[in-house]
């Protein structure tokens, strides 16, 4: 995992900005390797209760502008309107695993990712814990083609606060050369930043909190479902 050159990279991510929260070090790795970048993104739009036709498009436009600032090969979002935005965990989990498999541009049937990324189950928020559900249904085993790695990302904001513990991780990749590129693309979802939340300072401060625990300057941490070499 040294190199990532011949490597075919799926994010799977519940919001548009949880694939770059989550993994926007990687993703910028891969990509700077030479590698394939695909994502995933369930809800594109926005839950504004008021002008939501105005702040979808707007959504839509600061996702399409970070992944082009990311250099992904391919993205697809699959619900933008105010019904599926706010309801996306009531939704069947058999039409999300299809969204995976078979259902989209960058599905799994499609893009034959070798490293698939999905979103962390450590947390409070119902619809990555949904989204995590499908994914593990979508990859099982059985199915082809097989991704030689699975990881789950982290959401900071939420692997501290959950049911069912907090998120511990078991991979790091070291981002100490992607780090401005994962602040820069996070800043195309301005609409997203939150002093104190969601901003360049939390981003490199939980960067360099996991990177200490490795020994390195800035990391992204991940848990390992599968790893095979």
């Amino acid at each position: 995992m040294k190199n990532f050159k011949n490597e075919r990279l799926l994010v799977i991510a519940p919001h548009a900005d949880d694939e770059v929260l989550g993994c926007g070090g990687l993703i910028s790795r891969v990509k700077k390797d030479g590698g394939k970048v695909y994502v995933l993104i369930f809800n594109v739009g926005s839950i504004e209760k008021h002008n939501n036709k105005k702040f979808t498009e707007l959504r839509k436009n600061e996702t399409d502008n970070a992944m082009k600032f990311l250099g992904v090969d391919k993205y697809e979002g699959v619900f933008d309107s105010p019904e599926d935005n706010r309801y996306l965990d009531s939704k069947p989990l058999h039409t999300l695993i299809s969204a995976i498999e078979t259902g989209t541009s960058v599905s799994l049937i499609k893009t034959k990712p070798t490293i698939v990324a999905i979103p962390t189950i450590k947390s409070h928020h119902q619809d990555h814990i949904h989204v995590h559900k499908a994914c593990i249904a979508a990859l099982r085993p059985l199915s082809t083609p097989i991704a030689n790695v699975v990881l789950s990302y982290e959401a900071p904001e939420h692997s501290r606060w959950s049911t069912s513990g907090v998120f511990e991780p078991n991979f790091y990749v070291d981002i100490s050369k992607h780090l401005m590129k994962k602040v820069q693309s996070f800043s195309k979802y301005k609409s997203q930043i939150k002093p104190n939340g969601r901003d360049k300072y939390t981003i490199t401060n939980h960067a360099e909190y996991r990177g200490k625990e490795v020994g390195k300057k800035y990391c992204e941490a991940f848990f390992v479902h599968r790893f095979i070499t």
